[in-house]
C-alpha cells in the first residue's frame, strides 16, 4: 500500500538536501569573508591613524614654522581631545621630542609606552620623514609612530597614536554577528524561495498525484478532466490519465461486446454467458468507469500562492522596526506640551492605532471588493507610503506617510487572512493558517536584523526605499493571484462590532479578565519594549542600529521555535490558562535583569525572556476567548466578540510606546524597562489567581 505521505517525505528530504548545501556554502563563504576582514582591519585602521597623524603633523609644523618652540606649543592637548572624540578607535595619542620624552599626551597610556618611545629603533624613524614606524602592540593598543620632520631641517619629534585593540575586537565581533545574521536570513530566504518555486507547483503536484493514486486504490477510474502542467509530475499524471482513458475504452468495448453476444446468442449460449455478465455487473458495482461525477476543485495551489506576496509585504514593514525610532529622532520637531520622548513614539502609536481601528471594518470591505483587489489597493498605498517616508522632510509629513503605510498594512493583512479563510474548511484550516502565520514569522525573523544592517550602511532614507521596493515586489506577486473569489455565498459577511457591543464587553468580567490582564499587557510589552525601548536604548549605550535589529531577531526566533510547541502542548493539555499566565510572568521577569546591570548581554537576556514568554502565551490567548466567553458569543455573535477582543488587543499596541516614552521621561531607560516588566509580571500573577479562583475558574483549570 502506498503511504500518502511518502511523496511529501521525499519533497522535504530534497528540501533538506538543498538547505544543507546552502548552509555549507554560506558557512565557507562566511569563514573566508571574516578571515579576510580580520586580516585587513588592523592595516586599514593603521592607514587612518597615519592620515590623521599627517593632519596633526601639518598643524605642528605650521606652528613651529611661525617661530613657536616645539615644546611650548599651545592647544595641542585640545586638538588631541578632538581627535579622540572623532575617532573612537584611537585610545591614546602622544607627542614626544627627538629624544623620546613625552611633551603632550591624552587618553589611556599603554604600559611601558615611555620606554618604547625612547627606543633607538623608534627614534631611528626620524631619519625617514615620509615613513611611519610600523605598528607595534603595547598592552591593549597598536601604536603607530609618525615622525615630525620637515625636509632639510632638524627633526622635531614623534607623534604616537594608539589604536584600541578592544575596538578592533568589537568591530570583528560586529562583522561576525552580521555574517551570522546574513547566514540565518539566507536560510529563511532559501526556504521561502523553495516554497515560492515548489510550494505552489511541486507540492500541489505531489498532492494531486497522491489523490490520483488514492482514487485508483478505491476503484475510481473516472477521468479527472484536469489540465496538467508541463513538468515531470504533470507528465506522469498525463501518463496516468492516458492509461485511465485506455482502461475506460477497453471496459466499454468489453461491456459492449458482451451485451452484443448476449443479445444475439441462442438461449443455451446466453445461459453460459450469464456468469460473465454477472461478473461484469459486479465489477461495475465495485469500481467506477466512464465520465463519473465532476471532480471537486482543489484550492491547494491557490492557497500556496498567498505566501510569497504576504512574506514580501510583511518583510517591507519589518525592515523598519530596528531603525524607525532613530529616523524619527532625526526628523523630530518641537511640539508644544509634548516631550521629545513621546514624539519619537508617535509614528508607532499612530500606525498601531490605524491598524487597530481599521481591521474590524476592512474585513467586510475586502469581502465586498474581493480579496485580491483589496490586497492590490493596500500594497499600492504602502508602496507610496514607504517611498514618501524615505523623502520625509519633518515629523509632520512622516506621520502622514506612516499613516498611509498603516492603512495599506491593515488592508493587506486582513485580505490575506480572508483569502486563507475562503479557501479552507474545517479539514485544512489549521494548515492554511500555519502557512499564513509562517510567512509572517519568517518575515519577522529576517526584517529587523537586515533593516538594522541597511540603516548602518546606507542610511535611514535608502533603507525606507528598500522597504518600498519590497512592497512593490509584493504588489507584483499579488497580481499573480487568481482573480476568481472562492467565498461561500451562504456564509454571512463578516461584520464590525457595534458600539453597544463594545461597551457591553468592556464591562464584562470574564471578557476583560482575558483581554485586560493577558492580551493587552502582552501587546504593551511588545511595542513598548521591542519597538520603542530596545532600538533607542541600544543606540544610547553606544551600539548600532544593526545591533538593535539582532536583538529583535532573537525575539522573532524564539517565537518561531516555541509557538508551535506551546500551541500543541496547550491544546493537548487543555491548560491554556497556565501557559498564558506562565508566559506573562516569564516576560515580566526579563526587565528585572536590568536591575543587576545595564550591559548589552543583560539586554540580550531581557529580549530572550520576552520572546520566550510571549511565545508561550500568545498561542493560547485567542483559544481562551472561545472557551470562556461562550455565553457572550451566543449573545453577541462570534464576529462581535472576537472583533472587540482584537480591537482592544491592538489598542495595547498603541499604548505600548506611549507608556514607555512617559516612563523614560520619569525614570530613564532602565526604569522604563523595569516598570513595564513589573506591570506585566503583576498581570500574569493576577491572571493566574483569577483563572483559579475568579470569573474564569472552571473544573478544567484545577
Amino acid at each position: 500500500m502506498l503511504d500518502k505521505n511518502y511523496l511529501w517525505r521525499i519533497y522535504w528530504q530534497l528540501a533538506g538536501v538543498i538547505m544543507a548545501s546552502v548552509v555549507v556554502g554560506l558557512a565557507v563563504v562566511s569563514y573566508f569573508s571574516h578571515s579576510a576582514f580580520q586580516r585587513e582591519l588592523v592595516p586599514e585602521t593603521e592607514k587612518k591613524a597615519i592620515t590623521v597623524g599627517a593632519s596633526v603633523r601639518a598643524l605642528v609644523l605650521k606652528a613651529t614654522g611661525a617661530g613657536i618652540p616645539f615644546d611650548s606649543l599651545y592647544g595641542v592637548e585640545q586638538t588631541f581631545d578632538e581627535v579622540l572624540a572623532e575617532s573612537p578607535e584611537f585610545a591614546h595619542i602622544a607627542l614626544t621630542d627627538a629624544s623620546g620624552r613625552v611633551l603632550f599626551t591624552r587618553g589611556k597610556e599603554p604600559p611601558a609606552a615611555r620606554e618604547y618611545f625612547s627606543r633607538p629603533a623608534v627614534l631611528a624613524g626620524l631619519t625617514s620623514p615620509g615613513l611611519p614606524v610600523p605598528a607595534v602592540k603595547l598592552g591593549a593598543l597598536f601604536v603607530v609612530s609618525i615622525p615630525i620632520v620637515e625636509a632639510g631641517k632638524t627633526p622635531k619629534g614623534m607623534l604616537h597614536i594608539g589604536i584600541d585593540s578592544a575596538f578592533v575586537d568589537r568591530v570583528l565581533l560586529e562583522v561576525l554577528l552580521d555574517i551570522v545574521v546574513v547566514l540565518v536570513v539566507s536560510l529563511f530566504f532559501t526556504l521561502e524561495l523553495l516554497n515560492f518555486m515548489a510550494g505552489a507547483r511541486l507540492a500541489s503536484g505531489l498532492g494531486e498525484f497522491t489523490r490520483q493514486v488514492e482514487r485508483m486504490k478505491v476503484g475510481d477510474f473516472t477521468p479527472s478532466g484536469r489540465i496538467r502542467v508541463n513538468d515531470e509530475i504533470g507528465r506522469l499524471l498525463r501518463w496516468i490519465d492516458s492509461a485511465i482513458d485506455h482502461l475506460n475504452v477497453r471496459f466499454e468495448f468489453l461491456l459492449g461486446d458482451l451485451n452484443s453476444k448476449m443479445k444475439n446468442a441462442a438461449p443455451a449460449a446466453r445461459e453460459k454467458l450469464a456468469a460473465a455478465a454477472a461478473a461484469m455487473d459486479s465489477l461495475h458495482t465495485r469500481m467506477r468507469f466512464g465520465d463519473g461525477a465532476a471532480q471537486q476543485k482543489t484550492e491547494e495551489t491557490d492557497l500556496n500562492r498567498i505566501r510569497a506576496p504576504l512574506f514580501a509585504f510583511i518583510l517591507a514593514e519589518e525592515l523598519t522596526r530596528s531603525y524607525l525610532p532613530g529616523y524619527v529622532n532625526q526628523l523630530i520637531v518641537p511640539i508644544p506640551g509634548i516631550s521629545p520622548q513621546v514624539v519619537i513614539g508617535l509614528p508607532i502609536m499612530l500606525f498601531m492605532l490605524i491598524v487597530a481601528l481599521g481591521q474590524p471594518y476592512l474585513g467586510g470591505w475586502s469581502e465586498r471588493v474581493g480579496r485580491r483587489q483589496a490586497m492590490l489597493v493596500g500594497a499600492i498605498l504602502a508602496t507610496i507610503g514607504f517611498a514618501a517616508t524615505s523623502l520625509a522632510y519633518n515629523l509632520y509629513d512622516l506621520l502622514l506617510w506612516r499613516s498611509l503605510c498603516a492603512l495599506g498594512y491593515g488592508m493587506v493583512f486582513v485580505s490575506a487572512q480572508g483569502y486563507v479563510l475562503d479557501r479552507t474548511d474545517g479539514n485544512n484550516r489549521a494548515q492554511g493558517f500555519a502557512l499564513f502565520i509562517g510567512a509572517i514569522m519568517v518575515a519577522t525573523v529576517c526584517g529587523p536584523s537586515i533593516g538594522g544592517i541597511l540603516a548602518d550602511n546606507i542610511g535611514f532614507r535608502l533603507s525606507f526605499a528598500v522597504s518600498a521596493g519590497m512592497a512593490f515586489l509584493s504588489l507584483l506577486a499579488i497580481v499573480r493571484l487568481p482573480k476568481e473569489e472562492e467565498r461561500d455565498v451562504d456564509v454571512p459577511t463578516t461584520r464590525a462590532p457595534k458600539l453597544s457591543e463594545v461597551v457591553a464587553l468592556i464591562f464584562n468580567r470574564r471578557f476583560m479578565t482575558l483581554t485586560g490582564l493577558a492580551a493587552m499587557p502582552a501587546k504593551i510589552l511588545l511595542t513598548g519594549v521591542c519597538f520603542y525601548l530596545v532600538p533607542l536604548y541600544i543606540v544610547s549605550i553606544g551600539n548600532t542600529q544593526a545591533m538593535a535589529g539582532r536583538m529583535l531577531m532573537v525575539y522573532a526566533i524564539m517565537m518561531v521555535l516555541v509557538v508551535p510547541f506551546a500551541a500543541t502542548q496547550s491544546d493537548a493539555s487543555l491548560r491554556r490558562e497556565r501557559y498564558v499566565s506562565l508566559g506573562l510572568v516569564i516576560s515580566g521577569l526579563g526587565g528585572f535583569l536590568l536591575l543587576v546591570s545595564e550591559s548589552f548581554l543583560v539586554l540580550f537576556g531581557v529580549v530572550f525572556l520576552l520572546g520566550l514568554g510571549q511565545a508561550l502565551s500568545i498561542a493560547a490567548q485567542s483559544a481562551l476567548v472561545g472557551e470562556h466567553c461562550q455565553e457572550e458569543i451566543r449573545k453577541y455573535g462570534a464576529d462581535a466578540v472576537y472583533g472587540v477582543y482584537r480591537l482592544l488587543e491592538r489598542f495595547g499596541n498603541v499604548l505600548g510606546p506611549l507608556i514607555a516614552s512617559v516612563l523614560v521621561i520619569l525614570w530613564g531607560y532602565q526604569g522604563a524597562f523595569v516598570a513595564i516588566s513589573l506591570f506585566v509580571f503583576v498581570c500574569g500573577l493576577l491572571f493566574a489567581l483569577l483563572t483559579r479562583y475568579g470569573p474564569l475558574h472552571h473544573e478544567a483549570a484545577r
